[in-house]
């Protein structure tokens, strides 16, 4: 339902390392890792609360002064979500129209704000410029460094609350 591919080069950085820095980033946001070849792999992972299933693919191509990094994501609603949203669509039309518009709304929110991460994540490896964090994307925690959605205030993947200073 929702694809999104974007392509980037990163000059100074081996692709040993990118490969495992994405590696290790993408299993701390909850999905499931498969290796698809030498510099490639594939994660999935099922967001509960609205239907949602989100797959990527990732793979890491040498340059002469750096590396390529293709990353092409993929968010579908699931049967159970759409079985969940067409019971509602029975028993309440209007509010089913906006719940879908809300759960498209936050699929792709979420989508976008994985990315944002995910480039944020690789562009502050050592040997890159640092660059600034885009307005689009909150920090990440302060306790495990995972993407956290706008409206989170504890992360889900170790507990500590967004706004917790580490004192």
């Amino acid at each position: 339902m929702f694809e999104k591919r974007e392509v980037r080069s990163f000059s100074g950085l081996r692709r040993d390392d990118v490969w495992a820095k994405s590696w290790d980033w993408w299993g701390r946001q909850g999905f499931h890792l498969t290796k698809t070849g030498p510099y490639r792999f594939h994660g999935s992972s099922y967001y509960s609360r609205i239907g949602l299933r989100r797959e990527f693919d990732l793979i890491v191509d040498d340059l002469p002064d750096g590396c390529n990094v293709d990353l092409t994501l993929d968010a579908q609603i699931t049967d159970e979500g759409l079985i969940a949203g067409a019971v509602t669509a029975v028993l309440l039309l209007p509010v089913a129209v906006l719940g879908g518009a809300v759960s498209y709304s936050e699929y792709e929110t979420d989508a976008r704000n994985l990315l944002v991460a995910f480039w944020q994540s690789l562009s502050s490896a050592p040997g890159v410029p640092a660059a600034r964090p885009t307005q689009a994307m909150p920090p990440p925690c302060k306790g495990c460094g995972a993407a956290l959605l706008p409206d989170w205030k504890v992360c889900p993947y170790c507990g500590r609350r967004r706004d917790d200073t580490g004192r």
